[in-house]
């Protein structure tokens, strides 16, 4: 596989030093240096000890899979690759998705970018795609993702019960939402 970039693209969407876009020339090897940071890692509900090291054509394959998601774009803070935020399971009918946001430059903690993306994925969901639903999954451990996301407007609908397991240790994943008449009223 290849990446493949053009003019095609859609044009970014930017809030300060924070911007969506899709992926480019050097992203693969800006990706394959940050590498896997075990702390987001488990913020994410991944135990870091089961991975296999960090390669290359993991990297790549990370960027392709961004490039080819209609709905998928590339972080990016201060000029450099941050993350990857997308919207999953859209369905037109119903108009709703699910919002996945994935941080993977540890140096962007507590400095608003993740604020940032989340309303930068809102302006795309509910103004560009007029969607009325968006929801969210989080560990119940990951406290600053869970205060970004309540502060953003999104509200807790449910629990998932003992649904991620990390090392020997269970834990619950909350279920957020955000409906579009509480996104700018």
């Amino acid at each position: 596989m290849r990446l493949v970039t053009g003019s095609e693209d859609p044009p970014a969407a930017t809030q300060g030093t924070t911007r969506l876009r899709k992926p480019r020339a050097g992203d693969a090897e800006a990706r394959f240096a940050l590498g896997q940071d075990a702390q987001l890692l488990r913020m994410f509900g991944t135990d870091p000890t089961t991975l296999p090291e960090w390669t290359r054509e993991e990297a790549l394959d990370w960027v392709i899979a961004v490039q080819n998601d209609a709905h998928g774009f590339v972080i990016e803070d201060a000029g450099d690759l941050a993350g990857k935020a997308r919207l999953r399971t859209l369905d037109p009918l119903h108009r709703r998705a699910v919002l996945e946001l994935t941080l993977v430059d540890a140096t962007k903690l507590d400095q608003g970018l993740i604020r940032r993306a989340v309303a930068l994925m809102l302006d795309y969901a509910f103004e560009t795609l007029d969607l009325h639903r968006v929801s969210l999954r989080c560990l119940e451990t990951n406290k600053r993702a869970l205060a970004c996301y309540e502060s953003s407007g999104f509200r807790r609908e449910g629990v998932e019960r003992e649904a991620i397991c990390l090392g020997d240790m269970w834990h619950d994943v909350l279920l957020l939402a955000k409906l579009a008449r509480d996104h700018r009223p």
